[in-house]
């Protein structure tokens, strides 16, 4: 299965990122994490990594292009394109249930009686008059 390799969002602003130098070559294998190029942005220059485990397969960004993140820049063949048996679930039997634990309802304090202001709690301690 061939997968597009696209330039990834690099730079914190719309700016063009420049292909410096590839440091892999087509055909050969690459490694997911693997550095494939050299690229700059406006402020800084780093090597992007390969995306998934393969082969190189072609590349279509030459150095000195100028590309923006999310523009085609290599096609990598993944290895392994035979999708992934699927397992069944375990029968319910063998899974034990999770163990219970009771929960203490939470304590919430209490305002002072009168309320929260110092005016309201003095007031509430006076004797009302008749």
């Amino acid at each position: 299965m061939d997968l597009e390799f696209k330039m990834p969002d690099l730079a914190t602003t719309d700016s063009t990122i420049k292909v410096i130098r590839w440091l892999a070559v087509a055909g050969q294998p690459v490694t997911r994490g693997q550095a494939l190029l050299e690229v700059e942005t406006d402020k800084s220059a780093m090597e992007v990594e390969a995306i998934a485990t393969g082969r190189l397969k072609s590349i279509h960004a030459q150095p000195g292009d100028a590309l923006l993140a999310g523009q085609l820049i290599a096609v990598i063949e993944v290895e392994g394109s035979a999708p992934a048996p699927t397992l069944a679930p375990p029968p319910a039997a063998a899974v034990p249930p999770p163990p219970t634990v009771p929960v203490a309802a939470p304590v919430i304090p209490r305002a002072p009686a009168g309320g929260m202001f110092a005016k309201n709690r003095a007031a509430a301690r006076r004797p009302e008059t008749p």
